[in-house]
C-alpha cells in the first residue's frame, strides 16, 4: 500500500475546515476549544442541557481546570454563554450564542459540501 489516504468525505471535510480555520470577525479556536465546541455540539444537538460541571469532565486528557478556562475563552469570544439555571441557582448551563450556532451552522455547510463533492 502506497500510505496515501483515499479522498472521502472526511478528508475533503478536514480540508474545507482548514479553508476557514478564521471565525467571522477574525475569531479563532485552539484545538482544545475546538473538541470543547464539538462536543458541545454534539450534546446540544441530542437535546442536553450541558451544565458546567458536566462540560468540565468533556475532554478526555485535559483538567476540569483547563476545561473551565476554555469555556471562558470560548464565552470571551462570544460562541458561549453561561447561563443560570431557572431550578438551582447553584447550577450554570453552558449554552450557544448566536455566534455559536452561526459556528455549527458553517460546519453543517461544509459537511454537506464535502459530502456532496464525491
Amino acid at each position: 500500500m502506497d500510505g496515501k489516504v483515499p479522498d472521502n468525505a472526511f478528508v475533503r471535510f478536514i480540508n474545507l475546515m482548514r479553508a476557514i480555520s478564521v471565525l467571522p470577525a477574525g475569531v479563532t479556536l485552539d484545538p482544545q476549544e475546538e473538541r470543547l465546541m464539538h462536543e458541545l455540539g454534539f450534546r446540544w444537538g441530542r437535546g442536553e442541557t450541558v451544565t458546567v460541571l458536566a462540560a468540565m469532565n468533556m475532554l478526555s486528557g485535559a483538567s476540569p481546570s483547563t476545561v473551565q478556562r476554555r469555556l471562558k475563552t470560548l464565552r470571551a469570544k462570544g460562541l458561549v454563554d453561561i447561563q443560570p439555571s431557572a431550578d438551582d441557582a447553584r447550577v450554570r448551563h453552558v449554552v450557544a450564542t448566536a455566534s455559536g450556532r452561526c459556528y455549527f451552522a458553517r460546519m453543517s455547510e461544509l459537511m454537506h459540501k464535502a459530502v456532496g463533492n464525491r
